[in-house]
Order: structure tokens, then sequence, then C-alpha cells
């Protein structure tokens, strides 16, 4: 008793062992099955996916000292997308096709909207703390993610009017999300520093830092995936008993769970004066959820037998529309790299309408609403638009890549 109080002395410490408790708690539900009742059950395994979220975020950021900046925002977003990942190819493998664009489409709009909003919202509570906003100013880096997220986002739009996704849209969305990690390798990008319960684990000696970060990586992986298999189908149960829609639940309960690591990090970068490096994150994030889970989708629903092409319901055509004007909403917001408020309020109101009202009429409306919007703010920014195409020629990147590591090998 004596040694586990001197190991849990420091808050970050009873931070860490609260958050490993919950993703243990989430584990030894899923084991149990249908055993307990429909509510803790579920409530459990939301718990135990926070915690697990909460484990692998702080273990992948407190490894930034080793690694370059634009390296751990890809590592941070692509391990923070495990849940989410999780959910959507259990969801497809086990043919459950009218869910399958529930999750993805909540989780990726939260995403937007947050990246879009969030500047704003910081900037207001900073100034209620009598402290001084920053000016929100991405790096040229984020130039790539605007073009992944561009064209993801109109060839969602086509996959929403042929009115099914194929194997070969799924191998698009994967080649997207490749194309995006092999040219943001040699990105130059401000290195990030941890905050929180991470900066305290950056804070230790080499050995006890990877140490621990590979404990909690393991343990949080593996609670992911425990606990995400099972969540859908006790959320659902528990939902059943309270006669409330089940798309809605997978839509929005899940992410609740699982995207809450991604903006308490980035939530702490804006309130810290870091607010391109919160954008960052999110975008990253959102990136990974238009491509590379995309992609996971079709894939799991053909090897769980339900063939190569899995068809959209008219609701699911409705909200992967949203989804898209959303994307290319913010695309346009951030094409200048200087994000302006109006534009964020304009995708914050259209999110609370489409959250307050959940009528496909009502989204239907919402996503043209955006559509529209995208359009002219992207006519009026269209000197920005070439720029950002230019991210994806082959030349331009192995040429930036190149200077990249000559300027670092000169310095």
């Amino acid at each position: 008793m004596i040694m586990l109080r001197a190991a849990l002395a420091e808050q970050w410490q009873r931070r860490i062992a609260a958050a490993g408790a919950c993703a243990l708690l989430g584990m030894f539900v899923a084991a149990t099955g249908e055993r307990l009742p429909a509510l803790f059950s579920a409530a459990a395994l939301g718990t135990g996916i926070l915690g697990a979220s909460l484990l692998l975020a702080w273990a992948i950021d407190a490894a930034e000292v080793d690694l370059s900046g634009r390296l751990v925002i890809m590592m941070v977003a692509l391990v923070a997308a495990l849940p989410e990942l999780t959910v959507e190819v259990h969801l497809a493998f086990t043919q459950q096709a009218q869910f399958v664009t529930a999750n993805i489409t909540g989780a990726t709009r939260l995403l937007l909207t947050a990246a879009i909003a969030m500047p704003p919202l910081g900037a207001v509570l900073l100034r209620s703390r009598g402290e001084s906003t920053p000016p929100v100013v991405l790096n040229p880096a984020r130039r790539l993610d605007l073009a992944v997220l561009l064209v993801a986002a109109l060839w969602a739009l086509i996959v929403v009017a042929r009115g099914r996704l194929t194997l070969i849209d799924g191998l698009i969305f994967g080649a997207l999300y490749l194309l995006y990690a092999l040219r943001g390798r040699d990105t130059d990008e401000e290195q990030p520093a941890p905050i929180g319960v991470a900066a305290e684990i950056a804070s230790l000696d080499t050995t006890s830092r990877r140490r621990l970060c590979g404990a909690l990586f393991v343990l949080a992986a593996l609670a992911v995936v425990v606990t995400s298999r099972a969540f859908p189908g006790e959320l659902l149960r528990a939902g059943q008993s309270l006669g409330i829609d089940p798309y809605l639940l997978i839509q929005w309960v899940i992410p609740l769970f699982t995207e809450t690591p991604e903006l308490v990090v980035a939530g702490a970068l804006v309130l810290s004066r870091r607010p391109a490096q919160g954008v960052a994150l999110l975008l990253a994030s959102s990136v990974i959820q238009s491509t590379l889970v995309l992609a996971s989708i079709s894939v799991a629903f053909l090897l769980g037998g339900g063939g190569s092409v899995l068809p959209l319901s008219g609701r699911e055509r409705v909200e992967m529309m949203l989804t898209a004007a959303t994307a290319l909403m913010a695309v346009a917001t951030m094409a200048s790299l200087k994000p302006e408020r109006v534009d964020g309020g304009i995708v914050a109101a259209a999110f609370g309408i489409q959250a307050v009202f959940p009528s496909w009429p009502v989204r239907l409306f919402v996503a043209w609403a955006l559509l529209v919007f995208a359009i002219n703010v992207l006519l009026s920014k269209r000197q920005f638009l070439r720029p950002i195409a230019a991210t994806l020629r082959p030349n331009f990147s192995y040429g930036h890549g190149l200077g990249s590591r000559r300027r670092r090998a000169t310095r």
C-alpha cells in the first residue's frame, strides 16, 4: 500500500491510473457479454473507450521528444482514430450496413466543425481571462491536409450520387491516405511541445519514458480493440430499451467518447496560445476519417461476406453529402491559411441546426446550404487553390522533400 501511494504521489500519475482503471473496466464488461444491464454496460464500455483513448493520446503525445513534429501529428491522429476505425471495421465486417456510415459521418463532422470553430471560441475564452489572443495562421504544411480533404470530399459526392460505396472507391480513398502519409514525411513544421500529462511523461529519463509509453500504448490498444467491438451492440441494446433511434445513437454517442481525447488536446493547445497546432491535429484526424476509415469499411464489408459493393440508403446518402459539404467548407475556410471567424460561425451554426433537428430534410437543406457557401468562399479565394493543388504534384512533393532534407543537412 505504501509503495502504491508513493507511485501515485503526483497528480499526473493518478490521472494515468484513473484512465487505466476505466480501460480495464471496459475490458471486463466487454468480456461479460450481455449479462449486465444494458445502460450500465453501455456506459462502462464508453468509459473504457474514453480511458483507453486518453492513454493512447498521452503515450503518443509524449513521444514528441523523440520524433519530428509532422510525424508526431500524423501518429497522434492515426492512433487517436483507432477506436473509430475499430468500430467501423466491426460494423462493416458484421454486415451492419445500415450503421456503417453513422459513426464515420458523425465523427468527421464533429472534428471538422471543431477545427473551424475552436480557435475563435478559444479567443473568446482567452479574452475573458484578460489574455491577448494570438492570430491563427496555419503552417503551409496544412495545404496538404486541405488538398486531400478536397479530393476526398469531391469523390464522396460521387459515391453519394451513385448510391453505393464500392471496393474501387475504397481503394481510391486508401490511395489518398497513402499519398497523404508519404507526402507529409518530409514536410517542415514547427516542433510541438507536449502538454499536461504527456509533458510529465516526456520529462522522464529516456528509458523510463519509453517503457511507460510502451506499456500505456499496449494496454490502451488492447482495451480499444476489445471495448470498441462490444460498444455498438450494447449501445443499441440500451437505446432499444429507451426508444432512441439507433442510427443517431451510433452517429453521436460513440464519437463523443472516441473523439474526446483529440478535442481535449486540441482545446488545450488553443488555450495555450497555440491554435494553429490544435487545428493541425483536428485536420489530420479528419483526413484519416475521410480516407483510411472509408477505405477500411469497404475492405471489411467484403471480407465479412457482403461483396464488393456496399449499398447506401437515402438517409445514408444525405449523411455522406452533409459530411462532404462540411469538408468542402472547411477547405474553403482555411484555404488562405488564415481562417475567418465568420466562416467558423457558419459551420458551427450548421452543425447546431443539424444536431438539434436530425430529420433528413433538415440535414439535406443544411448540406445544400453548406455546398453553396463552400463554392462561394472557394471562388473568392481561388488564388489559394493553386498552392493547395500543388501539394499533390509528384515533382513538387519530391523537390520539396529533397529541399527540406538539404536545408536540414546544412544547419
